[in-house]
């Protein structure tokens, strides 16, 4: 027989989420038809990763930001590097999990909060209305207040006054990229696929940047492990929304803003970018290298504007 989640005033909206997440976990408590709904959903999902390349041929929320230079190289008609033909099941893996986790949420979730998932979004006003740029996107899960009396049995009075809408996105994660997402102050964290950007562009949109974000990982290499929901202020979301819209206008006036991500995050940024031995993801990072440095007065003019974006 289900359960309600049990009546507890969790301090925010990430242990709410966590907690409710693993309520709706349990085989007593997932509903049959969202568990039903998730099992197609995922099924669709799951032949698509495996039969077509996910490559992507435009810039989107998810794609072509963590870096000004991808925005640019990217208009400037350079193929992005593609990714490895075995990548299917990594990205199979990703849509099962989110699709229980969907389920397991709108089946823990309590009365009086509407879960609301594949959330169809218009982008925002200052995002380029260009045909390289896609118009639409979706968010993974919105969460909204609807009774704020039966609300108040689970979140404290000023979160459910100030923060009535919650936008999630659920990212699965290996173990160590896990474990470095429960420790990341993602204020200054070192962001090379764009999460942040994305967290950006879609609460903007949906006119939530106010309220912060929640990034939500799911360990894939052990699925015992809890969900670790992290909180991302405002502030974090206000400055990344900024420094958009100053690597949008280098990109659109074919101005090279350099090695930008490099300038942010120095050495650490080296894991993504390929350098010194490293992997790195980066889809134009054969195009990087060919470019070097930015001339030296154009570096260091995109280094004064982020510097005051940082501000």
């Amino acid at each position: 027989m289900r359960s309600t989640l049990p009546e507890n005033n969790y301090p925010d909206w990430s242990r709410f989420l966590a907690a409710v997440w693993n309520h709706g976990l349990s085989v007593h408590n997932m509903d049959s038809g969202h568990a039903t709904q998730a099992v197609k959903d995922a099924s669709e999902s799951i032949l698509e990763s495996i039969t077509r390349r996910n490559e992507a041929h435009f810039i989107r929320p998810s794609a072509f930001l963590a870096c000004a230079r991808q925005s640019f190289f990217f208009l400037g008609g350079a193929t992005p590097g593609k990714m490895p033909d075995n990548i299917g099941t990594t990205f199979a893996v990703g849509h099962l999990l989110h699709e229980i986790s969907y389920a397991a949420v709108k089946s823990g979730i309590p009365e009086g909060f509407m879960v609301e998932t594949e959330k169809a979004v218009a982008l925002p006003e200052w995002w380029p209305e260009d045909e390289r740029f896609n118009q639409k996107g979706h968010v993974d899960m919105f969460i909204t207040i609807t009774d704020p009396e039966e609300a108040l049995k689970y979140l404290p009075e000023d979160v459910v006054r100030t923060q009535p809408k919650m936008l999630i996105d659920f990212k699965t994660q290996g173990g160590f990229t896990y474990r470095k997402h429960s420790k990341a102050d993602y204020s200054k964290a070192v962001d090379g696929f764009g999460y942040m950007s994305q967290l950006a562009v879609y609460s903007d949109a949906l006119g939530v940047i106010g309220n912060g974000a929640i990034l939500a990982g799911i360990n894939r290499d052990s699925l015992m492990q809890p969900l670790m929901p992290r909180f991302i202020a405002p502030s974090t979301l206000l400055k990344e929304k900024e420094r958009l819209k100053l690597a949008f206008s280098r990109a659109l006036s074919s101005t090279d803003p350099g090695p930008e991500f490099a300038i942010r995050h120095g050495k650490e940024a080296d894991f993504f970018c390929g350098k010194g031995g490293k992997p790195g993801f980066c889809p134009f990072k054969v195009e990087c290298k060919e470019a070097g440095d930015a001339c030296q007065s154009t570096l260091m003019e995109f280094k004064k504007e982020l510097e005051d974006v940082k501000d």
